[in-house]
């Protein structure tokens, strides 16, 4: 299960995600963000990744699409900024 709760602070977004990250809530995550583009003037959008306890391979292909778009994130433990670093990582331009 996977909570969601936004902030909408213009010029900055923030969606704080509580719990697991996979399946059918990377989708649930997607219509959040969506939604909270589709509300705000270009609003930057932050991600704040604190709270979540498991990130699936849909759950990081979302946060990397999201990324691409100009998200960035706030992670707390290990394991979730292993996961943001290698999905920043990614979108850089290779040399």
């Amino acid at each position: 299960m996977l909570r969601i709760t936004t902030f909408d602070s213009p010029p900055l977004l923030t969606l704080l995600l509580e719990g697991r990250l996979e399946g059918p809530w990377a989708a649930e995550l997607e219509k959040c963000w969506k939604a909270g583009l589709a509300s705000s003037a270009k609003p930057r959008i932050r991600v704040d990744l604190t709270g979540v306890t498991f990130i699936d391979a849909a759950g990081k292909a979302r946060l990397a699409a999201m990324h691409r778009k100009g998200a960035e994130f706030i992670a707390g433990d290990c394991l979730t900024k292993a996961v943001v670093e290698e999905i920043t990582n990614e979108s850089r331009p290779r040399e």
